[in-house]
């Protein structure tokens, strides 16, 4: 069984947080939640309230459709399978994709 979507999404908080160079101790003290509550979202093991969801936006300084943007924390396998689907979707583009992905793997 895959993760679900509180998973995924405590990932997310995870991977931005992250990217901000925040600890979880900075965070939560940001955004008025204990450590402990912080730890429980990026595990997965607790959602945020309304009120605490648009505390992480402004705090992570990203928008209400990033914060969701999570289907590339997939497992391989999927995210293969999305890509394969990609690329049947738009052959017209299949010349783009593969000047993308060479860009990134040089």
């Amino acid at each position: 069984m895959g993760m679900t979507f509180q998973q995924k999404f405590g990932l997310r908080i995870k991977e931005l947080r992250k990217r901000k160079g925040l600890t979880q101790e900075k965070l939560a003290e940001m955004i008025s939640i204990g450590v402990r509550s912080l730890v429980k979202i990026e595990t997965g093991n607790s959602f945020p309230s309304c009120d605490t969801l648009e505390k992480l936006i402004k705090a992570l300084d990203t928008s209400n459709v990033e914060i969701f943007d999570f289907e590339h924390l997939q497992p391989d396998k999927d995210l293969r399978e999305l890509i394969i689907d990609m690329v049947d979707s738009n052959p017209n583009k299949i010349v783009d994709i593969y000047k993308v992905v060479k860009a990134l793997v040089i």
